[in-house]
């Protein structure tokens, strides 16, 4: 089983982000990185916070793309070394790990 690298924003892999302590989000049931704002999941890049309603989720075939934060950039709340480090790592996962990209559930994004 793949493990945290020591960021303290890491979650082990494999959790359910509920298990992880994080409440009140809507995420992929498979959560591999875990940043403040940020998470790379089963579905690629997704905003952790509920309120943003799965608006600027980023589904995996969508992460080689240039200016993936254009929507978010002058937002207040963003966080774009957050953002950044969590595209680097979905496409090296996307590179490494291909299979770990899984479509979502009926109930999950």
């Amino acid at each position: 089983m793949p493990h945290s690298d020591g960021d303290e924003a890491d979650v082990v892999v494999g959790r359910r982000i509920g298990e992880a302590g994080v409440r009140g989000v809507v995420l992929h049931r498979d959560v591999f990185w875990l940043g403040r704002q940020w998470a790379v999941t089963g579905y690629g890049v997704q905003a952790v916070s509920k309120k943003h309603n799965m608006k600027f989720d980023i589904e995996v075939s969508q992460i080689w793309g240039d200016n993936l934060d254009a929507p978010m950039r002058d937002l207040p709340w963003f966080d774009a070394r957050d953002f950044a480090e969590a595209v680097e790592r979905a496409r090296k996962r996307a590179t490494e790990e291909p299979m770990t990209f899984r479509p979502p559930l009926s109930d999950e994004r």
